[in-house]
């Protein structure tokens, strides 16, 4: 058995007992939580995060891992942004954000503003709060 071959079997395992933890362990956000990612120059966010209206937890996993991180929303056709919510550690190698970021259903940007020794960026990733989440 070459290299190869061993790789495009182990993949499927692997991907496959990836579900299943995810499964046993209720996803990262608990029930009803959507997982987003995206990439900046610099870091790779991931969000797991009810998308509904009201106070709300936001669970980032940043690679590398930084020093800060903090959290903003921004529905910009209609000019609203909320307060930036710091994101400190939770002890497992993630940070949590608590606060309202949705004000109301629509389209939202979320920027995740990501500190560390690679430098400064802010990332966006666009969801959908509301009617069809």
């Amino acid at each position: 058995m070459t290299r190869r071959s061993r790789a495009y079997l182990a993949l499927p395992v692997l991907l496959i007992a990836a579900g299943i933890l995810w499964l046993v362990r209720g996803g990262d956000g608990g029930p009803g939580a959507v997982e987003l990612a995206g990439r900046g120059a610099h870091y790779a966010v991931h969000l797991a995060l009810e998308p509904g209206t009201g106070p709300r937890d936001v669970r980032i996993r940043v690679e590398p891992r930084p020093a800060e991180v903090s959290v903003f929303a921004v529905m910009p056709h209609m000019g609203h942004t909320t307060p930036e919510l710091a994101a400190p550690p939770d002890g497992t190698g993630r940070f949590v954000a608590r606060g309202e970021l949705f004000t109301m259903s629509g389209a939202w940007e979320l920027g995740i503003r990501v500190r560390g020794s690679r430098g400064t960026e802010v990332i966006t990733i666009k969801t959908l709060v509301g009617e069809g989440e």
